[in-house]
């Protein structure tokens, strides 16, 4: 019997890289390296709402569909727009190297 694809809402796991912490300042949310991260990355990456709702959410647990489906009971937004902030998110993020996939 053939398998069926999985997609990319629903694998991979994705898990926020270790050596960055999230900060509450007065513009907004922020993450900041720490560690060996500061060499690797000069500079903070600044996260709005959405952003930070995610940015949480990456434990390793959770796919695209399951941080998409939380969002649309934290936000008013359909489904499909919440997938595709997630994946436009997850994209930027690993453009950025932050996060480690498995």
């Amino acid at each position: 019997m053939p398998s069926a694809a999985v997609t990319t809402t629903e694998k991979p796991e994705m898990k926020a890289k270790s050596g960055f912490v999230m900060r509450e300042v007065e513009e907004g949310t922020v993450l900041v390296p720490v560690g060996e991260r500061v060499v690797d990355m000069n500079g903070m990456v600044v996260l709005n709402e959405t952003g930070k709702f995610i940015w949480s959410r990456l434990d390793g647990s959770k796919s695209v569909k399951d941080i998409a489906e939380a969002m649309t009971e934290e936000f008013d937004v359909s489904l499909e727009d919440a997938q595709k902030d997630v994946e436009d998110f997850v994209g930027e993020l690993r453009n950025l190297g932050l996060l480690e996939e498995g």
